[in-house]
């Protein structure tokens, strides 16, 4: 009976050490991550390495990485919107987003899953360097995408390059929510959507893991109410 309470109390410190450590690596990632974005903030993106972090000696290591796919599958409630973007513009004389690459096709794809109808309006500038949005209303087509009952092809997009992003949107009742994705067609994949941030930190032998997504900003919810096409609705 001494043999057995000895051996138990062993392994209630050992789980208990563990559950510490285990704490104190999740909290060294939080600080990863928050390291992670002053350096996003400056402008780096090369990986990071913090060693002997804290009181506990945590190692601690930071990458960064595309987060297309991450990005490219939304949900959103009745009356939002969520913001794809396909190229950069210039705002205040920079290119923003800055380090996506040009989408310069003429049709994209959007599946979904929770509603019949959604809305997509594509945002571009036309000759003269104003902007216009393009409105599109979209039934089930039968473009099909991995796990959407629903699936539609937005084609004839403005100009090539010159559609800056897509806002789509649907309409519904208080509490419903759509699963929404966008792809990219003729082989060609979406723009970077932001930055997917990886923070792993090691307490003795106990990891723990963080993953964020750190996207572009996106308009305000009023934005597609402020800008008009000049034009006629596009079904």
């Amino acid at each position: 009976m001494g043999l057995s309470l000895v051996a138990q109390t062993i392994t209630d410190v050992s789980i208990s050490e563990t559950e510490s450590q285990s704490i104190q690596a999740f909290e060294a990632a939080e600080a990863g991550v928050e390291e992670a974005l002053k350096q996003l903030a400056a402008g780096v993106t090369d990986q990071i390495a913090i060693a002997n972090l804290g009181d506990f000696g945590a190692q601690v290591s930071v990458s960064f990485s595309d987060a297309s796919g991450s990005l490219a599958d939304r949900k959103i409630s009745s009356g939002e919107a969520t913001t794809f973007w396909l190229n950069s513009f210039q705002l205040d004389g920079k290119s923003f987003p800055s380090s996506i690459s040009p989408y310069d096709k003429k049709k994209v794809k959007i599946c979904w899953e929770g509603a019949e109808y959604i809305e997509a309006a594509a945002y571009y500038v036309d000759n003269g360097g104003d902007y216009k949005v393009k409105r599109y209303y979209l039934g089930n087509e039968g473009k099909k995408c991995d796990g959407f009952s629903n699936g539609a092809e937005l084609s004839a997009l403005p100009d090539n390059n010159e559609t800056k992003f897509i806002n789509v949107r649907f309409y519904g009742n208080s509490g419903d929510e759509v699963s929404v994705v966008m792809e990219g067609q003729d082989n060609a994949n979406l723009p970077q959507q932001g930055t997917k941030i990886t923070s792993t930190a090691t307490v003795n032998d106990v990891e723990r893991k963080i993953e964020v997504v750190q996207g572009w900003p996106v308009p305000p919810m009023f934005f597609d109410f402020a800008v008009f096409s000049g034009g006629g609705l596009n079904k």
